[in-house]
């Protein structure tokens, strides 16, 4: 950085005030750089080149007819797939929501909606949508759903469509079934994306979100079966969860019972809010490692993953 004499400070306050907010500038700058580099934008996978399928789900806990199974749909932003105003200002909510409850996410600050969009919809996103009884006999009419779920090809998802959503996956020609239902905004959200840059980019990371107004149906369960599924199957040999705070008694189980290995504790990592709401503590935080190679699913060799989906897979 160039010097600033007294004499200029003393004689061009003028050019003092715009050289240090010019430099000011350059700081921020290479701080935002430097972010992006470690959490944000960074060049990743190559892809596969077959289609990544949307998938149903069987509702497990609670299900009736107006909730009876869960369709997953990927949009892939990179390739220019787009999202309905609304439902991004919802996930941007709700997102929030979670910030402010302060028990999950390390961030702190509420979101904007560009900051969130560049955080959470800057690589892959998966969407799971509740689907009533009668949309899910007309998408899916053979026997009952696994519980890893079955893809559905194009012609089945002919009927879907987002509201004003552009989704490649959704290639409908008479929609007669638009989602969210007006019941429900959506099941869970979460994106993958590298968890770090260049020759570690094969790792991915990924984020959740269950909305308040669905939890109890064994959702989160659901949501963590699908990624097995789509992580590996856009080109991704393992996941690493960089803060899985011990206090998430429910996520850290459930990783652990799909298969994935908690690597490393790391003492106090985050100053949450308790769960009475008094007050803050300080929790420590899981690093959580998942091979796919080892417990990633596929319907097909074309995928990634190493077990085959079946009826009699759990």
């Amino acid at each position: 950085m160039n010097q600033i004499h007294t004499a200029d400070i003393r004689t061009r306050p003028t050019y003092v005030k715009l050289y240090l907010n010019s430099e000011l500038a350059k700081i921020t700058q290479l701080h935002t750089l430097s972010y992006k580099m470690a959490y944000g934008k960074v060049r990743g996978i190559s892809k596969p080149l077959c289609d990544i399928p949307a998938r149903i789900f069987p509702v497990e806990s609670n299900a009736s007819e107006a909730r009876a199974a869960i369709l997953t749909i990927p949009v892939d932003f990179n390739a220019g797939d787009e999202l309905d105003a609304s439902l991004v200002k919802t996930l941007h909510d709700d997102f929030n929501e979670a910030i402010d409850e302060g028990r999950t996410y390390p961030q702190e600050d509420i979101m904007d909606v560009e900051t969130y969009k560049a955080y959470f919809m800057s690589y892959d996103l998966i969407l799971g949508f509740i689907i009533t009884k009668a949309q899910l006999e007309s998408l899916y009419t053979t026997s009952d759903v696994p519980a890893l779920g079955v893809p559905l090809t194009a012609s089945q998802l002919s009927s879907v469509k987002i509201g004003t959503s552009r989704i490649r996956a959704l290639k409908q020609s008479s929609a007669s079934i638009n989602l969210p239902n007006q019941a429900d905004t959506y099941a869970f959200a979460y994106y993958i994306k590298p968890n770090y840059p260049g020759r570690s980019s094969h790792m991915c990371n990924g984020g959740f979100m269950v909305p308040s107004s669905t939890r109890g149906l064994g959702l989160g369960r659901i949501a963590a079966r699908s990624f097995c599924f789509y992580a590996p199957a856009v080109g991704y040999r393992g996941s690493v969860f960089n803060l899985v705070y011990a206090s998430n008694e429910a996520s850290v189980k459930l990783w652990t019972k799909l298969g994935f290995s908690n690597v490393g504790r790391i003492p106090e990592a985050g100053r949450l809010k308790k769960a009475d709401g008094n007050g803050e503590e300080y929790v420590d935080a899981w690093v959580v490692h998942g091979d796919f190679r080892k417990i990633g699913y596929r319907d097909n060799e074309e995928q990634g993953g190493v077990g085959v989906v079946n009826s009699s897979s759990s």
